[in-house]
């Protein structure tokens, strides 16, 4: 009848009127400085949750073992972190030595890499970025984005980075196998 018709004739009405309204103008949502997924071939980060939450005031160093393609955060001689990362490729150099964090910029106009940490006085640090599974950076150690921020969090001005061809992990207080070198494809 009658009231159906005029229920009709209402959504009509108010579709139109929706219709010519002003659109409601969302604000612009700020873009994100870096990319949001850098690649990790590996993605079998091991870490030590409640090693990282008692660790105030304990001795920490990084381990970069090269031949590996690994970093190892080192906390009063326990594993609390263990990552692939990507080094240099062929062609490129990622320096060997022992070094200090003198620089950290988690983000901004400093640094264009996310969650840099500078290796002493170089131009080389550590930050996120792609992880392929093979060496591939022009001679930064490249981390993966899950554990940037968390090694960032864990490191301050002046922890020691060691850079070596091959870790001997003996000096750990407790056994850990480290994970195997998987056979890198020069490419």
């Amino acid at each position: 009848g009658p009231t159906a018709e005029a229920g009709l004739f209402d959504k009509l009405k108010a579709k139109k009127k929706a219709k010519n309204a002003p659109a409601e103008v969302e604000k612009p949502k700020p873009r994100p400085v870096h990319r949001s997924h850098y690649r990790d071939a590996h993605g079998d980060a091991y870490i030590n949750e409640a090693l990282l939450k008692s660790a105030d005031g304990k001795r920490r160093k990084v381990i970069v073992d090269i031949g590996r393609q690994r970093a190892f955060l080192v906390i009063d001689d326990l594993v609390a972190i263990d990552t692939a990362i990507s080094s240099a490729r062929r062609g490129k150099h990622t320096p060997r030595g022992s070094y200090q964090i003198t620089e950290k910029v988690a983000s901004g106009k400093v640094s264009t890499m996310p969650y840099w940490m500078r290796l002493g006085h170089t131009t080389v640090g550590m930050h996120v970025g792609d992880v392929p599974g093979y060496p591939a950076s022009a001679g930064c150690i490249r981390l993966p984005q899950q554990v940037a921020p968390i090694l960032f969090e864990h490191v301050t001005h002046g922890t020691r980075v060691e850079v070596v061809d091959s870790w001997d992990e003996s000096d750990l207080r407790l056994p850990y196998t480290v994970r195997k070198p998987v056979a890198y494809v020069d490419t």
